[in-house]
């Protein structure tokens, strides 16, 4: 699911915006969707210290192919 999202920017703001992208031969939409994916990946950090990156695996699956076929032995058949 999309949400539309719409703002109003300064006419200086507008230009500054137009001429970077423009140099990036980025569209608007595609200029204001990486500033929001930016925006939030500086507000989302990984806590290096988090168990899930520090614990080392505990078990063994016996499967020496195990990364490369996970979906075939999780679902039963060949990954899409």
């Amino acid at each position: 699911m999309t949400k539309n999202v719409q703002t109003s920017l300064e006419d200086e703001e507008y230009k500054l915006l137009k001429e970077i992208l423009a140099k990036k031969k980025l569209s608007i939409r595609e200029g204001l969707k990486l500033a929001v994916a930016r925006l939030i990946e500086e507000e989302i950090k990984l806590d290096p210290n988090d168990p899930f990156f520090t614990h080392k695996a505990k078990g063994r699956s016996g499967l020496g192919n195990l990364s490369e076929r996970h979906d075939e032995y999780l679902y039963g058949g060949k990954k899409q």
